[in-house]
């Protein structure tokens, strides 16, 4: 059984699921059990596919014997998929001449504002307020001011329903219980911004498998998000075309990719087996390889720059990158030179333990991290014994330690009634 300082966490990604089991320490780092993971195309752009149902119960199979955990009933999965999208909604109140504003009143304009977005297929997954009024003057924190009139302002995170649907579908089948389930975006935040970069504002761009997802900070709460439908695998099936298999366009994609044409020094020709078996063997330039990346970047980055251009306020504190095709060759030199901001790989070590193996360094695990973190923080106000005794009861709003309480105010777990606002 999972005691209280232990977390399981599954990252349902394009290529691949893992599921990685950690324990806090008591400085508050946590020390990696152990984490397995399968090759797999059962999650499309963030819809789980029920055949992924088999692959995450072998999961929990081997994560229980390599852990040293005597049973695993319940993990934590980050939510992201390429149709969600952030909706700004505006509720206004009158409250009268000079009344003391209350909790009471921000949880009926919260709830405003979710009855404001009807939609048959599609769900709202997030409800973060930004930014309150009073009588005009805006203000960080309303509760107790006085004031006649208030305008709170909200950013609702939306998806199909079906993002949804298919994970509780997949996840009945396998028996398990999803304790927490925090947007994805912000279990990278959670990571990899310091409070100072979402104050000051910062960009993340998470570069998956299958979709590219920014998001943008400022003020501490999340302000912008959008996911384009194109990752890394885009890439890869661009080097296909070149006639080589799926496994060997991965390889020279990372060995011998470029971002940029113009940084490739002295191009070299790499031969490759075809992909047509009897074929003589394919010769791909470097210099032409960087050619094809870079297209296919400028298109996924297209919109993002766009984006970026249309913020109401500036990334002060720069662009931090992550997932697991931000490790393409000169990556940050292309974004700089196509935003002229100050780009950096984002930095998840901090969570993990001093004698944590260098493997989890890696950006593809601070989804992972992520998600296990904000768990550990979703636990201060829903201990594990209330979880495992009662997995239907609904959970309150978590109240993070180290993300600002009027970011992690915001947060939903999308396992929850619908129809009821979180208090």
């Amino acid at each position: 059984m999972i005691s209280e300082k232990q977390f399981v966490a599954i990252d349902l990604g394009g290529s691949s699921i893992r599921a990685m089991a950690a324990e806090m320490q008591d400085n508050g780092a946590f020390k990696i059990l152990s984490c397995e993971s399968m090759d797999s195309d059962d999650v499309k752009c963030g819809i789980v596919e029920q055949t992924a149902a088999p692959k995450i119960s072998t999961l929990q199979k081997y994560l229980q014997n390599s852990s040293k955990i005597t049973e695993i009933s319940m993990v934590s999965v980050a939510v992201g998929a390429r149709t969600m999208k952030q909706i700004p909604v505006a509720v206004s109140r009158y409250i009268g001449k000079e009344r003391i504003i209350t909790n009471q009143l921000l949880n009926e304009m919260k709830e405003e504002c979710r009855n404001s977005f009807q939609h048959p297929n599609i769900s709202i997954y997030d409800i973060i307020p930004t930014s309150f009024e009073v009588d005009g003057v805006r203000v960080f924190e309303p509760i107790s001011k006085t004031g006649s009139q208030i305008v709170g302002n909200y950013n609702l995170i939306v998806g199909t329903t079906l993002i949804k649907d298919k994970q509780n579908s997949c996840f009945e089948r396998t028996g398990l219980i999803v304790e927490h389930s925090p947007l994805a975006v912000e279990a990278l935040s959670a990571v990899l911004l310091e409070d100072t970069d979402r104050e000051d504002g910062c960009g993340l761009i998470d570069f998956g498998s299958s979709t590219t997802t920014f998001a943008a900070y400022w003020e501490g709460v999340l302000q912008y998000l959008m996911v384009v439908p194109l990752g890394a695998n885009t890439i890869t099936k661009d080097i296909e075309e070149l006639g080589v298999n799926a496994t060997n366009a991965e390889k020279l994609k990372c060995k011998m990719g470029n971002a940029l044409e113009s940084m490739v020094e002295n191009p070299v020709y790499v031969q490759i087996p075809s992909s047509i078996e009897g074929a003589v063997p394919v010769r791909i330039s470097t210099q032409f390889l960087a050619t094809v990346i870079e297209s296919r970047l400028e298109e996924i980055l297209h919109p993002i720059v766009d984006a970026i251009s249309l913020l109401p306020f500036s990334l002060d504190a720069g662009i931090v990158i992550t997932g697991g095709g931000s490790k393409l060759n000169n990556i940050i030199d292309f974004i700089q030179s196509k935003t002229e901001i100050p780009t950096r790989y984002g930095n998840h070590t901090e969570w993990l333990s001093d004698d944590t193996d260098e493997t989890f360094f890696d950006p593809s695990y601070a989804r992972l991290i992520g998600t296990i973190v904000l768990t550990g923080d979703y636990r201060k106000n829903h201990p594990i014994e209330q979880t495992v005794s009662d997995p239907d009861k609904k959970p309150k709003l978590k109240k993070t330690g180290k993300i600002r309480e009027k970011v992690s105010q915001g947060f939903l777990n999308f396992f929850s009634d619908e129809n009821k606002m979180n208090s």
